[in-house]
């Protein structure tokens, strides 16, 4: 009978002390609010989206606009039409063309092959394009990513050059847009490095276009390739794709009110010449997880808002930062993005619109950020009073 009792009083004991061990805990995880883990409640997610769905009524958006926080989806909805007839309403698969955003995925890719040791930041241009070009070892693949060095605006100056532009428009029209033309890009690359570089001024389109030939040559696949493996398919990117024919875009200009259709301009179909400088097509949905696995570490185990954070200029890998909130902005055609993140909070809005016009979408996407952070701050203040 004592054996008895003293088993009930030992089994008591234990599940006391492990009760008070488990009260310990959390008290303890209260005090030790990590900010990088906020969690919304249903309630609060409730909030946003009214306010949101307000603001963006309230300025006739048009497109699809999502809001996430960490892993935690908190907003995603799209309105309006996607073509003239109004046949088909938007939805988070509808596909945008996603601009200069695709110079964030081709830094990602950079930052990923620094990290498997394929490619250095500090390797020298040297090492990646022909000496004939004039002397390529006082720039760097980091110079490039940064934008500390300017090759001249490809996009701008092969328009602007009839003489020179010949060749490029033949191709273009004549290519089929549906494959990847390895004539435009060998003229678009031919004429960039022929511009030659200067330490004044920057050059994102041509510095990403040149950092997508460093990824083929680094990675010993072609660029498509590359993403297409390496971020498209381990993220599960599925709607994410390179420009082509294949793309029925279109979208509205609001000051002419006019419908325009990308193939009024065969070189935006043309992913020999758009590239890895502003050359993909993706939707919301696709797009919410990069720049999830972006805020989180998840891709290539690099962490991104580290490397931005400590970057050597306020422009790197495709953003613009400012303090905490790095942002994007895209606009191609009648096609425009926009994304706004908060380094240390992992708070990320995202637009994306075929309007152009009366909608300023940096604008509207700033609002949107100040509705998610007056709740987020909001939920900070509560666990660390």
């Amino acid at each position: 009978m004592k054996k008895l009792m003293f088993k009930i009083l030992s089994a008591v004991l234990v599940i006391a002390l492990s009760l008070s061990s488990l009260a310990g805990c959390s008290k303890s995880e209260k005090k030790e609010f990590n900010i990088d883990k906020i969690t919304v409640s249903a309630s609060d997610k409730s909030r946003i989206e009214v306010e949101t769905d307000d603001t963006l009524r309230e300025k006739e958006f048009v497109g699809s606009a999502a809001i996430t926080i960490n892993d935690d989806d908190i907003y995603s909805k799209s309105f309006g039409y996607a073509d003239a007839v109004k046949s088909k309403k938007f939805n988070d698969e509808s596909l945008f063309s996603v601009g200069h955003l695709t110079q964030n995925i081709t830094g990602a890719a950079v930052l990923m092959l620094d990290k498997s040791g394929k490619l250095s930041l500090d390797d020298t241009l040297d090492k990646y394009f022909d000496s004939k070009y004039g002397d390529l070892t006082s720039v760097t693949v980091e110079d490039l990513l940064s934008n500390r060095v300017n090759f001249g605006n490809y996009i701008y100056e092969i328009s602007t050059t009839p003489a020179e532009n010949k060749p490029l428009e033949k191709y273009v029209k004549s290519e089929n847009p549906d494959k990847y033309s390895v004539k435009v890009n060998r003229l678009v690359l031919t004429h960039i490095l022929k511009h030659g570089f200067s330490k004044r001024g920057n050059s994102a389109q041509s510095n990403y276009f040149l950092l997508g030939k460093i990824i083929t040559k680094a990675s010993g696949t072609s660029y498509r390739d590359y993403i297409k493996k390496s971020i498209f398919d381990k993220l599960g990117m599925k709607n994410s794709m390179f420009v082509s024919g294949k793309n029925k875009l279109a979208g509205y200009d609001m000051n002419n009110k006019v419908w325009r259709r990308f193939t009024e301009n065969p070189a935006l179909l043309n992913f020999g010449y758009a590239y890895s400088a502003f050359g993909m097509v993706s939707c919301s949905k696709d797009m919410s997880k990069f720049y999830k696995a972006l805020v989180n570490g998840t891709l290539g185990g690099i962490n991104y808002l580290k490397e931005i954070k400590l970057a050597p200029s306020n422009t790197y890998c495709g953003f613009t930062q400012d303090g905490n909130n790095i942002t994007a902005s895209a606009r191609v055609l009648v096609h425009c993005d926009y994304v706004h993140i908060n380094i240390q909070t992992k708070e990320v809005v995202l637009m994306m619109s075929n309007r152009v016009g009366k909608t300023d979408i940096k604008n509207t996407g700033d609002e949107l950020y100040k509705i998610l952070s007056s709740k987020i701050n909001g939920i900070i203040l509560a666990n660390i009073k």
